[in-house]
């Protein structure tokens, strides 16, 4: 059983990305679809799309992540379950390249868009 969902997305979308495979498959949580769905919306990914391995009747399933060209360079987790971080909408900064996907009361979007609300959050990770 995987404890961290998302680390374990983003270790699957860099090893994929490193070996230049197109699609990777990764576990299902509700937190892991709605950022890929940002990856998705930012370009990084091509298509998202949840299967269930044993027709319906398995709890939580897995998902299919296609991945796009160009490929992601890095991806990696900030907060983790043992420590998280915060941090409010003054206190996002603009990473050098790519992008921070936040989790904020409005929902996951990118350090962008939360700036752009006023939305502070758990820093979830970032992607270049």
């Amino acid at each position: 059983m995987v404890t961290d969902p998302l680390a374990d997305m983003f270790t699957r979308l860099r090893n994929g990305a490193r070996v230049g495979k197109s699609e990777v498959i990764a576990p299902y949580s509700n937190l892991a679809e709605r950022v890929a769905q940002v990856l998705k919306e930012e370009g990084f990914l091509g298509g998202v799309r949840k299967f269930s391995a044993s027709g319906g009747k398995e709890r939580g399933g897995r998902f299919f992540l296609a991945l796009k060209e160009p490929k992601i360079e890095n991806i990696v987790r900030l907060s983790k379950p043992g420590a998280r971080w915060y941090v409010s909408w003054r206190g996002i900064q603009k990473p050098p390249i790519g992008i921070r996907i936040i989790s904020t009361p409005k929902g996951i979007m990118t350090n962008f868009e939360a700036h752009k609300k006023k939305l502070g959050g758990e820093l979830l990770g970032e992607v270049w």
